[in-house]
């Protein structure tokens, strides 16, 4: 007999599944990343069609069976239609939902994520600058899986970089000597001023109105973000296309 039980859930991502079914990643409150079947939600007319979407929030009764566990019914409660009328500001959130789609695990609880993509996802809908919040939203996402990259200081031997440009490597965590830029393969050059400028970005308890320099910001966050995800990214991809010329 299929266990029931309702869930506050945001859909991270979603896929089809055999000719009228998807399956979705949840992210809930209590058990992290769920991942379930919504039956016939690519039928004509199906109630669960609009909950089954990308960066809605809903309330989800759940069955969950041997293997499967199945969407049975669901009544929105946010769908950030702000979002979904502005496309910079749709991918940098289907951006920032792969991502935590790719950091979160099923089983246990996962409240200070949730809480934290929830206001990410209001912070990206409503800011005049949305790559500003986004930017601000993928730093707290790495700080909050103790991950955030060190721009200010050297991995390597802990003083602070006085070099620019700086070499950082996503493997080693952040900035590392010159010297040792041919040992790791994903080293890169990055000005010193925008490794400067993520740090105090994300010592900020919110995203500030504006920032310089933010494209080139955006592409030296990136590949810390793909390093940490383990794999793909494709709404980062359009969200880069959407925002560096």
């Amino acid at each position: 007999m299929a266990k029931e039980s309702n869930a506050l859930a945001l859909v991270l991502r979603r896929g089809d599944s055999g000719e009228s079914d998807r399956r979705l990643s949840l992210l809930t409150r209590e058990q992290g990343r769920q991942d379930v079947v919504a039956r016939g939600a690519r039928k004509p007319g199906s109630r669960l069609a609009g909950v089954s979407e990308p960066l809605v929030l809903a309330e989800f009764h759940l069955a969950a069976g041997p293997r499967v566990t199945y969407v049975t019914q669901a009544q929105p409660r946010s769908a950030f239609r702000g979002l979904r009328t502005d496309y910079d500001r749709l991918v940098l959130a289907l951006a920032l939902a792969e991502l935590y789609a790719a950091f979160t695990l099923g089983g246990h609880s996962h409240e200070s994520e949730f809480d934290l993509l929830i206001e990410s996802l209001n912070r990206i809908e409503t800011h005049e600058d949305p790559l500003v919040a986004a930017l601000w939203s993928f730093l707290q996402a790495l700080e909050i899986e103790g991950v955030l990259p060190s721009f200010r200081v050297c991995t390597e031997t802990g003083t602070p970089n006085t070099l620019t440009p700086a070499w950082v490597s996503p493997t080693a965590g952040g900035i590392i000597p010159a010297t040792s830029a041919p040992s790791y393969r994903d080293a890169f050059t990055a000005d010193d001023l925008v490794l400067v400028g993520l740090e105090r970005l994300a010592e900020q308890p919110e995203p500030p109105s504006r920032m310089r320099r933010r494209e080139e910001s955006l592409r030296v966050l990136v590949p810390f973000l793909r390093h940490h995800a383990h794999g793909d990214l494709p709404a980062l991809q359009a969200a880069i296309v959407s925002n560096i010329s």
